[in-house]
Order: structure tokens, then sequence, then C-alpha cells
């Protein structure tokens, strides 16, 4: 009893481990944890985070195998069926490795974007693309913002566009940029329905002193980063969409994602009350 004691604290304190490195995007780190973790005992959970650690690399062959082996000892686990489906489509491209013609990609530590309420937004991209471009994009990979006229689009370090921001969530940060505030984005989470975007103010100009980058209730940036096991980093924040498809044994998660989705109706409100003061 107390070999199998000992055995679960070191399960649980490289788990621990994996979770700090997966968060700094730190995946290299993260997958020769997971595999210490592998040689402990074999589990459906284990080989997910490994799957992850390995995508994230751009690793996409092994990944698909690190899968099917969760597959094989939990044939319905939600999390390697989605992504098996995300893969399959990457390889039928031809895509083995996620660094074949890409540019190196830049990945920013996600825990910069727990901040206070009104300099950080997470929101849905829109137009988005369906290609080997979007098919690649990783958690926490740096974007940039690409502006024409009061149309903002994202951009990965190759020049593609990976989608825009909702129009008048756009028009404004097209506004605030042009003023001269400085933003951070980056992926939060994608797979073949949807693009998640994380933006953070990194300065704000003298002249936009007063005006908030994104006005209204974001809900608790902590909750949406910490709260999330390693394995689920990504996939968690669209949970409630899988209804009974996730198994009851898999730990539930509140992403607050409702809350974190940027207001637009406060946006609109908030550019009403400038276009009053500009009146003024």
């Amino acid at each position: 009893m107390a070999k199998q004691d000992e055995k679960m604290r070191m399960r649980r304190k490289l788990q621990e481990k994996a979770v700090e490195f997966a968060a700094m995007n730190n995946w290299a780190e993260a997958l020769a944890l997971n595999e210490q973790i592998h040689a402990l005992g074999e589990e459906p959970d284990t080989y997910n985070r490994m799957g992850k650690a390995l995508m994230e690399l751009g690793q996409y062959s092994k990944s698909h195998d690190a899968y099917q082996q969760t597959l094989r000892l939990f044939p319905t686990n939600a999390i390697a069926r989605k992504n098996i489906a995300r893969l399959d489509a990457l390889l039928a491209r031809g895509f083995d490795h996620g660094q074949v013609n890409r540019s190196p990609r830049q990945q920013v530590d996600l825990r910069l974007f727990i901040t206070e309420t009104g300099r950080t937004a997470l929101t849905t991209l829109i137009d988005v693309p369906r290609g080997p471009a979007v098919d690649a994009l990783v958690t926490g990979e740096k974007m940039d913002f690409r502006i024409q006229g009061r149309t903002v689009y994202v951009i990965d370090a190759d020049g593609n566009v990976v989608g825009r921001l909702e129009p008048k969530l756009g028009q404004r940060l097209a506004e605030l940029i042009g003023g001269g505030n400085r933003y951070i984005a980056a992926i939060a989470q994608t797979d073949p329905r949807i693009v998640r975007l994380l933006i953070r103010e990194t300065y704000q100009d003298p002249s936009q002193r007063g005006r908030i980058s994104f006005p209204g209730k974001l809900g608790e940036g902590a909750m949406y980063v910490s709260s999330l096991r390693y394995e689920e980093y990504e996939d968690a924040i669209d949970d409630d969409d899988q209804g009974d498809d996730t198994d009851s044994s898999e730990e539930e998660y509140n992403s607050g994602d409702e809350e974190e989705e940027i207001g637009l109706e406060e946006i609109d409100q908030d550019m009403a009350d400038d276009d009053d003061n500009l009146e003024e």
C-alpha cells in the first residue's frame, strides 16, 4: 500500500509540473514529463496529454498514434476523437509535420492574459477560412493584426489571414490602435468548428487615457487559464458544446465562457458615449 501511495504522489507531482510547462507553452518539457507518467502505468489521460504535446510540437503522425492509444483504452473519449478528426485532415493534406513550409511560430505565455477586466478579451473570429494555415494553428500561437479601414484581420507569422474580428470589436480596436494603443493576441482555441482569440492591451497611449479597451464584464481571467487541466487546456473551452459526448468520468470545468466572451452590446454603448463626447 505504501508503494502504491508513493506512486500516486509521484504521478500527481509530475502532472502538476506538466500543467506548469503547458501553461508556458513549453511542450517539449511537458511531453517529457508525461512520458515519465506513462512509465508509471498506462492511462487514457496520459495518452491524451502526450497527443496534445505532440500536436503542439507539430509531430502530427506521433500525435495521431497517441490519441489512437487513448481510444484503445477508452473508445468513446471525446477529446481523442475530436483531435484525431483534426489530425486526419492535416495528414490527408500531406502535413506530416507542423513546421513544413511554415515560419517558426512564436508562442505567448497565456498567463500574460490574466489581467484586470477591461484590458483583456476573449473573442470568436469570423470569416475563418478552411485550409492548412488554420488547421495548423496551436494554442498560444502569437497572432498579428492587419487593419484595413474599420476591418481588423487576424494573421499568422506567414501573413495568412486566419479570420477577422467581429465588426463592432474590430472597429473599436482599429480606432484604439490608430490612436496609439498596442495589443498582443494569441490563439486560445482552434478546432474544425471555431477559432477563438485572446487579446490584451499592452500599452495605452496618453491620448486614449480614460477609454477602456474592452468595456463590460469579461469574467475572471484567472479562471480561464489556471482552472484548466493540461490535457484540456484548449479543449475545455467548448466543453458545453460536447453535450453527452463527454464521459461523466472526466472532470468538468467551468471555463466562464459566456462571461468572458466580449460583450459587444456594451461596446455599442461605449462607442455611443464617445460620439456624444465628441459632439460636446
